[in-house]
């Protein structure tokens, strides 16, 4: 995890090279960095084995995944056992766990998400040779994310790609040997010569798809600690000099797209860093339009429930009570975008013929215009309407005076009211305070205490906040780590020691200050024996600022 820690007063930052040169620069939301580490297994294993010794030390090497994770949460899969499987998001990739029951074993049980195809050609896989159709991802595909007009986006790929229903045609020969010259345009035009000075050379030659692989790109995947079938797949297109900003400057790189991964070589980079792995997986989240919430009990709804975080992100943008939205969702399609309700509508909401028709030739059937379009009409139903049952009645039926002797109809909004009440009590939200955080537990009798020890604490940086805390508190809990009856903090006080379970808590007093703090998180193995010699406890921020240890770094530290 890169933290700031402080040793005697002063910040030591560890910088990570790759989100200086290769981070977008537009602003991802409340997007979480989780420590990968943390994962539910096999995660922490697959990630560490390529990217942890950059993690870990510094080596100078670029990432194959990401230094974090910046979403755990489930996707519509028709394939998968329950219909979704569950998805954690890299800057670089994605990975996906579809079926939970496979061989654990086995490499293949975690796969690498087919994205690259996706954002090229808008077809987005649902399930066994299922898809959804909606717009290839206007994104650039190297560079900066916003005011990049020089690079090509992955839709200008698209007649440059072996993909859709006709992939052989652009199939190329082999060219081994051959300098790299050609140089892609943003309207997509190709200058076969356009570098003639290139000094990179095809080295290798795909049969599947018949595409050249440049020698930098040969190098980087034999590099990697797994077979290019799993880091990469097969490669989409040729490789393509393509013009692009990074940070704002104009650069000229080496662009080619693969099923799993972009793939970009920068010669004006530092060594380890001129071959990169392009952000295809924040690419992705850009252009679907996800992002996490920063409530702690909506985090738990996006993560819980297939494309979670579309639903809470649609829901508070309509103003709309987001686990009205998702028990929608649920009882419309059982998330599953393709579906359609005995009443004709359609989607993943369950929109009806005449709001489709409105769709103004958008495909209905995407999930985010299927969303969309459920939320413009259920949030004037609810503004006209105190009574959400009726809200629902109107919406199922399209009639303000709906036929309340039909059958379907009861059963439709007795099933989301139902739902909604589970969904609530499911993710900890009160029922009855829909709008309001629960109220502190009363302070419970101080025990018995043992002295742990005194001496300095480090400290989490300030961007790791409370929602952040309660966020990773849950993950632990999720993956059996956390104690039985575990609970958030109730006054938001977050700490770390590796003798400590998540959920437990340690009673702390430095510079005539006295608080409780719930362990949030856990120290990572490699990372104990220095910990231990150098800190009594690690803390959140605000935790660190209540002691006043900023003046006096010097703290006693009690448990039951």
């Amino acid at each position: 995890m890169n933290r700031w820690r402080l040793l005697g007063g002063v910040a030591v930052v560890v910088a990570l090279l790759s989100a200086m040169l290769a981070a977008p620069t537009t602003t991802l939301g409340a997007d979480l960095a989780l420590n990968p580490e943390y994962a539910e297994p096999p995660i922490p294993s697959i990630w560490s084995r390529a990217d942890g010794p950059a993690a870990r030390t510094g080596h100078d090497q670029s990432w194959l995944w990401g230094p974090h994770i910046r979403s755990i949460t489930r996707e519509p899969y028709g394939g998968a056992p329950d219909g979704s499987r569950q998805v954690f998001y890299f800057d670089k990739a994605r990975l996906e766990i579809t079926n939970p029951n496979g061989d654990r074993n086995s490499l293949w049980y975690v796969t690498p998400g087919l994205l690259v195809g996706e954002l090229i050609t808008g077809r987005i896989q649902v399930g066994d040779g299922s898809f959804v159709q909606t717009d290839p991802a206007d994104i650039p595909v190297t560079g900066d994310i916003e005011n990049n007009p020089l690079s090509p986006t992955y839709a200008t790929l698209a007649p440059l790609a072996s993909v859709g229903d006709d992939a052989e045609r652009a199939r190329r020969p082999p060219q081994l040997g051959q300098p790299v010259t050609a140089l892609l345009r943003a309207d997509g035009t190709v200058e076969q010569d356009g570098v003639a000075d290139s000094a990179v050379r095809n080295a290798g030659y795909d049969q599947a798809l018949g595409h050249n692989i440049p020698d930098v790109f040969v190098r980087w995947i034999q590099d990697q600690p797994y077979a290019w079938e799993y880091v990469v797949g097969h490669p989409l297109t040729e490789a393509y000099w393509v013009d692009t900003m990074v940070n704002g400057a104009q650069r000229r790189v080496l662009v080619q797209a693969f099923e799993r991964r972009i793939l970009t070589y920068d010669p004006a980079n530092p060594p380890g860093w001129q071959t990169e792995s392009g952000n295809a997986g924040l690419h992705y989240r850009v252009w679907r339009g996800l992002e996490m919430p920063d409530d702690p009990q909506l985090i738990s709804l996006a993560a819980g429930v297939p494309l979670g975080e579309l639903i809470v992100g649609t829901a508070l943008d309509h103003g709309i009570d987001p686990f009205f939205f998702a028990a929608l969702a649920k009882v419309a399609s059982n998330f599953q975008p393709l579906s359609q309700m005995e009443n004709g509508g359609t989607g993943f909401f369950g929109v009806r013929p005449e709001v489709v028709a409105s769709a103004g030739g958008r495909n209905a059937l995407d999930p985010e215009i299927n969303a969309d379009l459920a939320a413009s009409v259920i949030a004037p139903l609810a503004a006209r309407f105190s009574d959400m049952r009726h809200v629902l009645a109107v919406y199922y039926t399209g009639s303000d005076h709906p036929d309340w002797s039909d059958p379907a109809l009861h059963a439709f909004v007795s099933n989301v009211l139902d739902t909604q009440a589970w969904m609530l009590a499911e993710f900890n939200r009160p029922a009855n305070l829909l709008h309001e955080p629960p109220p502190p537990p009363e302070p419970a009798p101080e025990p018995p205490l043992r002295h742990i020890g005194t001496g300095p604490a480090a400290y989490y940086a300030p961007g790791y906040t409370v929602a952040w805390w309660e966020w990773t508190l849950q993950r632990h809990a999720s993956w059996g780590n956390a104690v039985p009856g575990w609970a958030p903090d109730p006054n938001g006080y977050y700490c770390v020691h590796p003798d400590f379970r998540p959920g437990q808590r340690l009673r702390l007093t430095a510079n005539g200050v006295t608080l409780w703090c719930t362990i949030g998180d856990s120290v990572a193995a490699w990372d104990q024996p220095a910990w231990r010699a150098r800190w009594a406890v690690e803390l959140s921020y605000n935790t660190f600022q209540a002691l006043h240890l900023g003046r006096n770094n010097r703290v006693e530290v009690y448990a039951p």
